[in-house]
């Protein structure tokens, strides 16, 4: 049994380490029994070697030293220790004159300059001290035009790192964190000052010279998408590609293409090596000596690091070279390598360099796609060179068997990542097999060589590298003519929700057994073992099918045999949404919240949606826009893209901005049900619960130019949620005029269990008349962290405090859930505390 888990020695290690890791992440801070552990196992492995009874003695004793590397080696990224002048002690506070230097190469997106920058300096009120640590800072225009090792000053606030605090959302602290970046700012580009450029031009400055000089070239052969898919195939700028055409290579099942990883640096590689082997093999020193492919192997990593070098190494890419690097210094050993313990080695490596890589979703792809081939090739019989009559195959047979071993890899690579790509980006191509099968050959095998070859001529003949510049790029433009061809098909993917770990675990354990369920006769006789990986299969095939069965069982009567009435008020920020989850499966999501530009940071997609595929829901029965204000409803416009709605409630009121013409637009294109305001039912009951509509009156909409109050967030849809003895208010952003005219119109009929508060606890909202006649036991807060608008106002929470209430905020508390039978009522924030 040791002797068979060791037989692959670096895999057990590794799997116990990343166990570590994991751990060390969950629950950080015991150091000094974590090194208890390694000092203990180290010392027992030490007296086994000299005793010579390391593996037969000693079998957990490496496990557990391993596990607890792991588990020390990621503390300081889950438990840091901050000095005393770090720029965390200095966050949420003041503005501050910042002076730093960038550290990075800037991404410019639409007019927007981003880098990380090394603080040096704070200043205040001519108070000056030096700082440490990492800003994410963020430039508003073109100008200045920043690079990387500017050192510049600008003044604004540092803010903390925050993320939307709902259950099971992406946590973009932790990802800041393991980054080592712990704060943000914003300026205007008028406010940044450049004090002085890059004195010391080291490596990193001299690489990021010859990628911007490459960038520049690369821009001289014309516009159009493919010039920027083509400088992020060969210097690795990503940002400049427009959202619809990375949504078309995502569609495609071919996005992995536009991020330089594996794919890219194997077959830089593949085609290095080839060439050197070639040329290494007409020296006869080399031939007499067998070092044809070590020296090929050698001389392959040279382009494979100058290939990183020039994408920017990213971590994805700093993966595949030294994956690939650990792949081919195996040929410098006069033994057949075994791939599992090279990828083991590989991934080893890496998470010793930088161990939260094991939470990055590139990292575990990349992986989970080179394991899969790797093992289900190896489960595949081999197609020999000569047939069974010992002739050998034609030139056709060749070529169709080649062609065959390059669909299995496409296929075993998208199998095996299709959990990971639905736990993380909610999407599952149908066609990116037969997408990867035209597209990576076109564009690993002479987009990325013809590019990277018109860099090698750059310092030889500008001419000459333009020339196959332009080839590169005539080429890359007839493969996104036939990535859009696939995008475009009704058919090319669909939306996910999202898979739980236990099903991930189902799905990859019911993979195994499929590829072990039939072993090889031949293999089985003359060994004269018994069939034992095939009865395993066969065994868990049937337990995990029994699994799929009860997991589908009880998200159906989650969803449709539930009783309850459950409304989430969803941590957005500074806006609004509620998700109500009615018995019998009906759901209505109330606003989705909303930044002012979708296209710089769309709370529908990367907020709302996750949310709600997380619970398994891909149908919103009813979508309710209180009004059309950005905070309310740009969070709605992906929504009623993506998911199945059936119809939208509105008041009716329209506004000439963009996110409201978007919304309206979807809904057309969606054919979704839209009724005017005044054919809308007042009083409607859905499976037991009562939906009404209070205010605006009917009338409103020809009333506003006589009753100048009547403005956006006055006109707001309210609507009231009965269900047994429990009522939730959604009263929008109406203000004071609104909620008199409110109260006049609804009178006692106002009276609710739960209030959401109006205009987020603005003071120009929740007048005392309004809240006597509400008179809630619970008010539920959504507002953003420290606000520029400083809601909720202090005045208005005294208010809710001497109405003796209990409040919820989701600045503080995150998503609030409340969950009722009709009987009882029971809330859960998120994070536990209120005020």
């Amino acid at each position: 049994m040791i002797d068979k888990v060791y037989s692959r020695p670096i895999i057990p290690l590794l799997i116990s380490m990343i166990s570590g890791t994991v751990l060390g992440d969950a629950v950080p801070g015991y150091r000094l029994w974590a090194y208890l552990f390694v000092s203990t196992a180290g010392g027992l492995i030490l007296c086994s070697i000299i005793s010579r009874s390391f593996l037969k003695k000693d079998f957990f004793v490496p496990i557990i030293l391993f596990f607890a590397l792991g588990y020390l080696l990621i503390q300081p990224w889950t438990s840091p220790h901050f000095p005393s002048n770090h720029i965390i002690h200095f966050t949420d506070s003041n503005k501050w004159k910042i002076v730093g230097t960038i550290d990075q190469s800037v991404e410019k997106i639409k007019h927007r300059q981003k880098f990380i920058l090394n603080a040096e300096t704070l200043e205040e009120k001519n108070n000056k001290f030096s700082v440490t640590g990492k800003i994410r800072v963020t430039v508003i225009g073109d100008e200045p035009v920043l690079s990387f090792g500017d050192r510049i000053s600008f003044t604004a606030k540092i803010k903390s790192i925050r993320n939307f605090k709902n259950p099971g959302g992406f946590d973009y602290k932790r990802f800041m964190a393991f980054k080592s970046v712990f704060g943000s700012s914003y300026a205007p580009g008028k406010k940044v000052t450049i004090i002085s450029k890059i004195s010391d031009r080291g490596i990193k400055w001299a690489i990021s010279n010859v990628r911007c000089r490459i960038s520049e070239l690369i821009e001289k052969e014309g516009g159009g998408n493919h010039q920027v898919v083509l400088k992020a195939l060969i210097v690795g700028q990503r940002q400049q590609i427009p959202q619809g055409l990375r949504d078309a290579f995502n569609r495609s099942g071919v996005g992995h293409l536009l991020a330089i990883s594996g794919l890219h640096i194997g077959i830089v590689a593949t085609v290095a090596f080839m060439i050197f082997s070639w040329m290494l093999s007409h020296f006869k020193l080399f031939l007499f000596n067998a070092w044809v492919k070590k020296g090929a192997a050698i001389l392959s990593f040279m382009p494979v690091l100058a290939y990183g070098l020039l994408s920017g190494m990213a971590p994805s890419t700093q993966r595949a070279v030294i994956m690939v690097g650990v792949f081919l210094m195996t040929f410098l050993f006069e033994r057949e390598h075994d791939l599992m313990n090279t990828l083991a080695l590989a991934a080893m490596l890496i998470l010793i360099v930088h161990p939260p890589s094991v939470f990055s979703i590139s990292f575990q792809l990349s992986f989970s796609a080179v394991l899969s081939i790797i093992y289900g090739l190896s489960k595949v019989h081999k197609r020999p060179a000569f047939l069974s009559n010992g002739q050998k195959k034609s030139l056709f047979t060749g070529i169709r068997d080649r062609l065959f071993s390059f669909f299995l890899v496409s296929f075993f690579a998208i199998i095996g990542t299709l959990p990971l790509v639905m736990l993380y980006f909610n999407q599952a191509s149908l066609i990116g097999i037969f997408a990867n099968f035209l597209i990576v050959p076109i564009i690993g095998f002479i987009v990325v060589p013809t590019g990277l070859f018109s860099v090698f001529l750059y310092h030889v003949s500008g001419e000459a590298a333009s020339w196959f510049l332009y080839i590169s790029g005539a080429v890359l433009s007839k493969a996104i003519s036939l990535v859009n061809f696939f995008s475009d098909l009704p058919f090319a993917a669909v939306k996910t929700v999202t898979p739980s770990y236990f099903e991930i675990c189902c799905y990859y354990i019911m993979m195994w057994a499929l590829l072990n369920l039939k072993k090889k006769r031949l293999e089985t006789a003359e060994i004269g073992k018994s069939d034992f990986a095939g009865k395993t299969a066969r065994v868990l095939a049937a337990v995990v099918v029994l699994a799929f069965v009860g997991d589908i069982c009880y998200w159906l009567n989650v969803r449709f045999r539930n009783k309850d009435l459950k409304v989430t008020v969803i941590d957005v920020g500074q806006g609004s949404s509620a998700l109500l989850e009615l018995p019998g499966g009906y759901r209505i999501l109330a606003d989705g919240g909303g930044f002012y530009d979708n296209s710089v940071f769309d709370m529908g997609a990367r907020v709302i949606a996750p949310f709600l595929w997380r619970k398994k829901i891909k149908t919103v029965n009813t979508l309710i826009l209180s009004h059309p204000n950005s905070d309310h409803l740009n969070g709605l416009i992906y929504i009623a893209r993506h998911f199945n709605v059936k119809n939208v409630w509105t008041n009716g009121e329209k506004r000439n901005t963009l996110g409201y013409k978007q919304f309206m637009k979807v809904i057309k294109e969606e054919n979704i049900d839209l009724p005017r305001f005044k054919d809308m039912p007042r009083i409607c009951e859905i499976n037991g619960v009562a939906l009404e509509i209070l205010y605006p009156k009917m009338d409103f909409l020809d009333n506003r130019k006589k009753d100048k109050w009547r403005g956006t967030n006055n006109n707001s849809l309210v609507v009231k949620a009965d269900f047994g003895k429990y009522s939730f208010l959604l009263p929008g952003d109406i203000m004071k005029s609104a909620e008199s005219e409110l109260v006049s119109m609804a009178g006692e009929n106002l009276a609710s269990t739960v209030l959401i508060a109006p205009h987020h606890g603005s003071k120009s909202s929740n007048t005392g008349l309004f809240l006597h006649k509400v008179n809630p036991e619970y008010i539920i807060i959504s507002s953003g962290w420290k606000n520029r608008f400083h809601f909720p106002h202090p005045s208005v929470l005294k208010r809710y405090t001497e109405l003796d209430c209990k409040m919820f905020r989701t600045d503080i508390n995150g998503a609030i859930t409340m969950a009722t039978s009709g009987h009882s009522l029971e809330i859960r924030p998120y994070i536990t505390g209120s005020k």
